[in-house]
């Protein structure tokens, strides 16, 4: 998948959160704040569209406000 041709549901701030976890080796574990920083969005929108991404499988909560993609969502932004 690519940014153009991803699912109708997915924002382009989805695939860009997907992009950025699946392309943090050393920090694999992110928070919402940490991302919002990073793709300049608000923490706010970062949290709600990790919740999204959570519950489609692409990545999944290790701990209270701490995220990391999963193997489906690493396979979402790697895919060619």
């Amino acid at each position: 998948m690519t940014l153009w041709d991803r699912p109708e549901w997915m924002s382009r701030t989805d695939y860009r959160i997907l992009e950025a976890l699946a392309d943090a080796e050393i920090l694999a574990v992110q928070s919402p704040a940490i991302v919002a920083f990073n793709l300049d969005i608000t923490r706010e929108w970062a949290s709600q569209r990790l919740g999204e991404l959570g519950e489609r499988g692409l990545v999944e909560k290790v701990a209270d406000g701490k995220y990391r993609i999963t193997d489906a969502g690493r396979a979402e932004v790697t895919e060619t």
